[in-house]
């Protein structure tokens, strides 16, 4: 396995996007992941995923984990989106170069990660995404937000201050000021017929607390009601952070536990 770090394939402003590239030892073309970490839009590092990124060059898979851009200084939304679908764009330009197959490209995603990845796997072709599209096969998504509305009504029922809960901040507004804003920014509220050709892989802990887990029983449902091919894991247990804390490469920990499984579902799918 090696990694090459730092690899620019954007620009946000006036800040460079980078990304870290995970790949396995033997020759490629390889199949590729679009890796996006959580940290509440706001404390997103791509460092996070870096057990991930060795655990799956091991298993025969690149993974190109990502920055994007945070709120930390004001609304992120829909560029943080575009971040995501610009990463899968460069990886299909360079592919050649960087050894990894332009036509597999797979989307990982943990908690604001997950949502991100959602959306740019199903919400190509709005207006606020724009650019050319990527036909992407698969969705991993781990303990995500699919429904913004119930998120922003969730963080307030924990006696957020007004303004300051993470839903608001990446939106720059609530949901009574803009409502179509929320239903834009919601992956549940773009499942669609015409979209099911993406295979997708619902993760969840049964105690978390910190996102519903009814936010990801609710997206596996309406992807299924859309005939989608979709498989749920979730994990007895476990509550929140897991995926990015936990080591992988052991049976003890909730992420070692679902590490297999996510490999399964990539050697048929992707």
């Amino acid at each position: 396995m090696s990694v090459r770090s730092d690899i620019v394939f954007g620009v946000a402003g006036s800040a460079e996007l980078k990304g870290d590239l995970y790949l396995p030892d033997a020759p490629g073309p390889h199949p590729v992941l679009v890796a996006a970490p959580g940290g509440a839009w706001l404390r997103n590092d791509k460092a996070q995923l870096a057990r991930w990124g060795k655990y799956l060059a091991g298993q025969g898979y690149a993974v190109f984990a990502i920055d994007y851009r945070r709120s930390t200084n004001g609304k992120s939304f829909p560029g943080n989106v575009q971040d995501v679908v610009e990463a899968a764009r460069f990886l299909k330009r360079e592919a050649a170069g960087l050894g990894v197959d332009p036509d597999r490209i797979g989307l990982l995603g943990a908690s604001a990660g997950a949502h991100l990845t959602a959306l740019a796997a199903l919400a190509q072709g709005q207006p606020w995404l724009y650019g050319e599209t990527v036909q992407f096969k698969t969705l991993v998504a781990v303990y995500g937000v699919y429904d913004l509305f119930a998120h922003w009504q969730a963080d307030l029922a924990k006696n957020a201050a007004p303004g300051t809960d993470p839903t608001f901040r990446m939106l720059g507004a609530d949901p009574y000021e803009d409502p179509q804003l929320y239903v834009a920014a919601s992956p549940l509220r773009h499942v669609r017929y015409d979209r099911n050709a993406l295979k997708a892989l619902v993760i969840w802990g049964e105690r978390d607390h910190d996102i519903d887990p009814g936010q990801s029983e609710a997206f596996a449902r309406a992807l299924r009601q859309a005939r989608f091919f979709v498989r749920t894991l979730p994990v007895p247990d476990a509550g929140h952070f897991w995926f990015s804390e936990e080591e992988v490469d052991t049976p003890h920990t909730a992420a070692g536990r679902v590490a297999p499984a996510i490999v399964r579902f990539l050697d048929k799918h992707l």
